[in-house]
């Protein structure tokens, strides 16, 4: 028998979308539209008794589209927990029109979370009891359903992965989580940010993550080494291993290898960083004045050189036309900021040769 009750008239402008994990609920919607049209509603959507939208998400914008005001809907009780909520979503998401890749990862991210916790909550009332916990003890003991072991964090992957792709997927998954959190951070490389923004684009459109998976990890990894190779703060030791680890790289060919081997290389650097940082460091020494202020001016040629032709790498078209208001404001803030830098350098550096003269 149904669960819920029918609400022949519900306000579409008082039902709440909340989590919804499709990106494009308004495209191909031209036949949704028709349907509508000649027939009217068929299968109502779902709300909660909070008036919180479980399904139905293309027909209400459909309904939108037309310009309805009212629709029936299906109002399903005792959906009031997160993780009741977010599964019934994927009910509706995966089992119609199935989800692009982008949208599955961010379903399996919060579901695996969900999963966890509701088996963290299990857990502690078996360990620090409840009202039917001897009854649960009984059972496990006889063998029944109840015996069964709380979901632990790897359980609660595969659960989210199952519940989101209908298959153990997590590794796919968690890899286009992974390239989201690198296109995402700020303090990333911003080539390495760039190609994994441009691989989540093209795994979006043909579904094919390990490879572009591999690819930005290898260029992470790789930006890692350059950076040690670079960095003027770095123990020469760091330097030197940094740029043996990047010609032993070079001669491999294999993608996979390369990641994997690229990833331990900057392991080691970050190793044999932390073991020079223990030795005592000399200071700042007198015998040098300037030694502070070279070192300075060496740190920033450093920066200057790993930037240094990016004006070339990039189209100024494409910028002018498609970066957003706080994109063009920090470019152009950059440039104008480096003009005044440069200005108030030169004039020192003139006041310095006129002194010498």
């Amino acid at each position: 028998m149904a669960r819920g009750h029918l609400v022949l008239e519900q306000a579409i402008d008082q039902i709440r979308r909340g989590s919804q994990y499709r990106r494009d609920p308004d495209e191909d919607l031209d036949e949704l539209c028709g349907s509508l049209e000649r027939v009217g509603i068929l299968n109502p959507p779902a709300i909660t008794e909070d008036a919180v939208l479980i399904t139905g998400n293309r027909r209400l914008a459909a309904m939108e589209r037309l310009g309805w005001r009212v629709t029936p809907v299906w109002v399903v009780p005792d959906v009031s927990d997160k993780l009741s909520y977010v599964l019934a979503i994927r009910d509706e998401q995966t089992l119609q029109k199935a989800l692009k890749p982008l949208e599955q990862a961010e379903l399996y991210e919060e579901l695996k979370a969900l999963y966890a916790e509701d088996a963290q909550r299990r857990d502690a009332a078996t360990r620090f009891g409840s009202p039917d916990r001897d009854a649960r003890v009984s059972e496990a003991r006889d063998g029944g359903a109840e015996s069964a072991p709380p979901s632990g964090g790897g359980k609660a992957r595969t659960q989210a992965a199952r519940a989101v792709t209908g298959r153990d997927s997590r590794t796919m998954l968690e890899q286009i989580n992974e390239l989201r959190r690198i296109a995402a951070d700020d303090t990333e490389d911003p080539y390495v940010r760039q190609e994994a923004a441009e691989a989540l684009i093209e795994l979006n459109t043909d579904g094919k993550v390990n490879g572009r998976y591999l690819a930005v990890k290898t260029a992470q990894n790789l930006a890692g080494i350059r950076r040690a190779a670079d960095d003027s703060d770095a123990p020469d030791t760091v330097r030197a291993s940094a740029r043996q680890e990047l010609q032993t790289l070079e001669k491999l060919e294999r993608p996979a290898e390369v990641a994997r081997e690229s990833g331990l290389a900057l392991a080691r650097l970050t190793q044999l960083r932390e073991s020079a940082a223990g030795v005592e460091r000399v200071g700042w020494k007198d015998a040098d004045p300037l030694l502070r202020e070279k070192h300075q001016i060496r740190k920033l040629v450093d920066l200057l050189r790993r930037e240094h032709g990016w004006w070339d790498r990039f189209d100024p078209s494409d910028f002018g036309r498609h970066a957003e208001a706080d994109q063009w404001e920090l470019v152009e803030t950059y440039i104008d900021a480096s003009a005044a830098f440069l200005d108030a350098a030169r004039t020192a550096r003139e006041e310095t040769v006129d002194a010498d003269v």
